[in-house]
């Protein structure tokens, strides 16, 4: 058994995943400001540190979140958005939960100079799936799930 740079072997953290039926989940709330981005990033690459997906998990997170902060309630004043990790052992999921009152994730084809609507075509670009639930007066729940199968192999 090899250890990860904390100790622990990679097969206990499957064990461990396996333990539960529907996996692992962990979820933070984070004041919606700007500057918990880089935090909520730092959550994700903490959780998934000896996942492959643990890279491409942290990209999403940062934009789904700096949609969130930028485009609803949850960038104003006493606004927060969380962020849910859900592994399982084949299946990543993250979500950032918004607090509504804003526009509706939606993907747009940005201008070749433009400088805004490149991060929800990245993520799609990133995740095997991507979805979204919610409504404006409650809030959206904007997801991406990651899996083994994104890059199929060639014969």
């Amino acid at each position: 058994m090899t250890a990860t740079h904390d100790g622990v072997a990679p097969e206990l953290i499957d064990a461990m995943v396996r333990l539960r039926p529907g996996g692992l989940t962990w979820r933070r709330t984070f004041p919606g400001r700007p500057a918990q981005v880089p935090e909520a990033r730092r959550f994700v690459r903490f959780l998934l540190a000896d996942s492959s997906f643990q890279r491409d998990a942290e990209q999403i997170v940062a934009e789904l979140a700096a949609n969130a902060v930028r485009h609803t309630a949850s960038g104003r004043p006493y606004g927060t958005f969380v962020v849910e990790v859900v592994r399982r052992p084949e299946v990543t999921r993250v979500t950032v939960y918004d607090s509504g009152q804003g526009s509706v994730p939606a993907i747009v084809h940005p201008t070749l100079l433009g400088e805004g609507g490149r991060g929800l075509p990245l993520v799609t670009a990133l995740a095997s799936q991507v979805g979204c639930r919610g409504s404006q007066s409650h809030g959206h729940a904007v997801w991406a799930q990651l899996t083994g199968e994104r890059f199929p192999e060639c014969p």
